[in-house]
């Protein structure tokens, strides 16, 4: 395989190459912890917004790391980052935004203000929403805590986090080329399962809430991954997602 040659100086922020020469959504999820994590936040949430929605922004979680259990289990397992408002409110600012600004900042409704406090009651803390915009409207949000010293919400360098954040993101969107229309549209079912995928379900957990076979999930899956021309779960539900074939 030919390595690109990338012009860039590395020692203004080493990481901007290592992003760039990412060839799979693994391995650039890898270099965004490590780098995240050398900044002082354990935790790491990756939003990918979906594009034909109105007014409240949805989406999907496609990547979540370093975040205590109960946590997880509200955000992701409760699907409780469905509602969050936050995604939404830092793509409109276009800049770095707390956590807790946001929530102080925002008009929230009933069903925010309920997310609000399940994330206060699992002491979620606090960290920043990094809104990241690609091409033709496929956004989304880095969002980053869980910090060792709660001290660095202060002296974080956010400008340079933020750049790191936007960076991955486009290199994303060049790993999962866009497409506006399929030859060969999904069924009701395999969008049915590739909602689940997309919320990290697995496919032994996707047959017990569907009713399935573990076997019949995976033949499903296998269909889901040609007809969007990809080769894992984490691509096909970015590829779901920026189409709008499957919204929160």
């Amino acid at each position: 395989m030919i390595r690109r040659k990338l012009w860039m100086n590395q020692d203004i922020v080493p990481e901007l190459e290592q992003i760039g020469l990412a060839e799979t959504p693994a391995a650039l999820w890898r270099v965004m912890r490590r780098y995240f994590r050398s900044r002082g936040f354990e935790g790491l949430v990756y939003f990918l917004a979906n594009r034909h929605t109105r007014g409240v922004v949805r989406g999907f979680t496609l990547i979540h790391r370093g975040f205590p259990k109960a946590v997880t289990q509200r955000y992701i397992d409760e699907a409780q980052g469905g509602i969050d408002p936050g995604p939404g409110f830092a793509l409109a600012q276009g800049r770095p935004v707390r956590w807790s600004e946001s929530f102080q900042s925002m008009d929230l409704d009933e069903e925010q203000t309920n997310f609000r406090d399940a994330m206060r009651g699992v002491n979620l803390g606090d960290g920043y929403y990094l809104p990241v915009y690609g091409p033709r409207g496929r956004h989304g949000t880095v969002s980053i805590g869980n910090m060792r010293d709660p001290g660095v919400l202060d002296t974080a360098p956010l400008d340079e986090m933020h750049l790191i954040a936007q960076a991955a993101h486009m290199r994303l969107c060049h790993l999962v080329p866009d497409s506006t229309l399929l030859e060969n549209p999904l069924s009701a079912r395999e969008l049915e399962i590739l909602e689940w995928v997309a919320r990290g379900k697995s496919n032994g957990v996707i047959a017990e809430i569907l009713d399935l076979s573990a076997g019949t999930v995976d033949t499903y899956l296998r269909r889901i991954f040609g007809k969007l021309d990809v080769s894992d779960r984490t691509s096909a539900a970015v590829r779901g997602v920026s189409m709008g074939l499957i919204v929160a």
